[in-house]
């Protein structure tokens, strides 16, 4: 009889944490303080990291105010006035108001301050948030924060230019590594000579294979190169870009296609699909030509090409100079989905930051040290 009694407990537990995976965050919080047994399967890391993974994939808009919202890529192309927009709430100390870096995995973002100095890591679904220890370089530039696997820990890298530089002189910069959890920064990777740091921002990082990726950032400016880092070696290497028609006017996007690292090259309102072969050889791999293709009115003009895997194999998200967003299928060459952002009064002048967002209810051990959590 016991054992009878404790298998139904154990169903009732895998039947209601089924219900509660299809649920919204707010709802979890809510179900999660009607009992003990209901907070304990809502405090389960398990519990979390699958309802994490079953929420949907949103693209992160600015609009007026610079507020931010997200759509949810499963209602983009529906009527601009039922698109399902949640609206991000901003987190941290009273009166910051950070422009967003950056969004990563476990849902969380990254503000940078008014100065260029302040930096703050958050989850606007727990309303928990973390300022960054201040670096002592004078120019900084994120490059993105990602997972350490070794040790799990989440950690900054950033560029920052390396003391001594003055007006005038020779300047360098050096990737700097911080964890999110305490501690001072590490130099990683060799100081790079002549470097622009100033005028040049590192774009958003492509995740592949575990390493991150950038075909715009400093590092490889003017250059037919992109930037890769290995975060468990935390070394650099350089991977010849793939051949261009026109590298001054090409529109030049990382993204993910047929499971390997692929680049699109957007010019004239062609847009042009190449994959990396044999990525892990020694001499870095071979491009090949996978597609050429026209791309129709009004994305002619697009000039950013993002990954969205979630929503089938080979899919893209496109945007052009008037802020259409449209998911662009590579493998039937056609358009799934499109919306005009900030088309009418109401929505005048809302953007799309180019971040995908997954909310999540993960636990992270560095907020918990500063225990901060906004009202």
């Amino acid at each position: 009889m016991a054992a009878s009694t404790d298998h139904a407990e154990r169903l009732n537990d895998d039947v209601v944490a089924e219900i509660l995976l299809r649920l919204p965050p707010a709802a979890v919080l809510r179900f999660g303080a009607v009992c003990r047994a209901w907070r304990r399967i809502t405090a389960s890391p398990g519990f979390l990291a699958a309802h994490a993974r079953c929420r949907p994939l949103e693209l992160i808009i600015r609009g007026p105010g610079c507020a931010l919202s997200t759509i949810p890529l499963a209602t983009l192309g529906d009527d601009v006035d039922t698109m399902r927009r949640l609206r991000l709430r901003r987190c941290g100390p009273g009166g910051y108001r950070g422009g967003l870096l950056g969004a990563y995995d476990d849902g969380l973002l990254l503000f940078e301050g008014d100065s260029g100095c302040d930096h703050l890591v958050c989850n606007p679904v727990t309303r928990q948030w973390a300022l960054l220890p201040r670096t002592p370089s004078l120019w900084i530039r994120v490059c993105g924060v990602y997972v350490h696997a070794p040790s799990g820990e989440h950690r900054l890298l950033y560029l920052a230019n390396d003391e001594g530089n003055v007006p005038g002189g020779t300047w360098t910069a050096t990737h700097r590594v911080l964890s999110l959890g305490g501690g001072a920064a590490r130099r990683v990777g060799p100081p790079a000579a002549a470097i622009e740091i100033y005028s040049q921002m590192p774009g958003a990082h492509l995740s592949h294979r575990g390493n991150l990726h950038w075909v715009r950032h400093p590092w490889v400016i003017d250059t037919d190169k992109i930037l890769a880092f290995d975060p468990g070696a935390e070394t650099f290497r350089l991977i010849p870009r793939p051949p261009t028609r026109d590298q001054e006017r090409e529109w030049v996007s990382l993204v993910r296609a047929h499971g390997s690292l692929a680049v699109t090259a957007i010019l004239k309102g062609s847009m042009d699909l190449w994959v990396l072969e044999d990525y892990d050889s020694d001499d870095s791999g071979s491009w090949t030509h996978r597609l050429r293709v026209d791309l129709p009115s009004p994305l002619e003009s697009a000039r950013r090409a993002v990954s969205v895997d979630v929503l089938g194999q080979n899919v893209i998200l496109l945007e052009n100079e008037h802020h259409v967003v449209a998911l662009y299928s590579l493998t039937e060459k056609k358009v799934l989905k499109q919306v005009e952002l900030g088309r009418d009064i109401e929505n005048y002048g809302t953007r799309s930051t180019s971040f995908l967002f997954r909310d999540s209810l993960e636990r992270h051990a560095f907020f918990d040290l500063q225990s901060t959590t906004s009202s």
